[in-house]
């Protein structure tokens, strides 16, 4: 069970991550609007300027932490733990493959009910 202050800190983790996402959208956004003048002044030289670039990665730094802080516990997942979870009975009665409608009753044919006269 989450206790409170776990739950304050999936909170504030998830508005840092929707902080820095902000702010990678905005450095796309100034990066085009810096690609479009370049080009429409007749300027060659196509670098961005370090300040975009600066704030395009400091904002993925600052989403990744917000999100690894806001994942939570990770569950285990090696095949023991996972078969703890489940009995023999239940890792073989797969009701999807068991087929009631298949070819066998015309392979063989029921015998009929009528008696047989000599």
């Amino acid at each position: 069970m989450a206790s409170g202050s776990d739950s304050g800190l999936k909170t504030a983790a998830k508005g840092v991550a929707l902080l820095a996402f902000v702010c990678m959208l905005h450095a796309g956004y100034s990066a085009r609007e810096f690609l479009l003048y370049s080009k429409s002044i007749g300027r060659q030289d196509l670098a961005l300027p370090i300040e975009i670039v600066f704030e395009c990665l400091a904002a993925l730094g600052v989403l990744i932490f917000g999100v690894v802080l806001g994942v939570g516990e990770l569950k285990p997942i090696s095949y023991e733990a996972e078969m703890k979870r489940y009995s023999i009975d239940g890792m073989f009665s797969r009701p999807s493959f068991q087929v009631y409608n298949h070819r066998g009753r015309f392979l063989r044919p029921t015998k009929s009910a009528t008696p047989i006269t000599e």
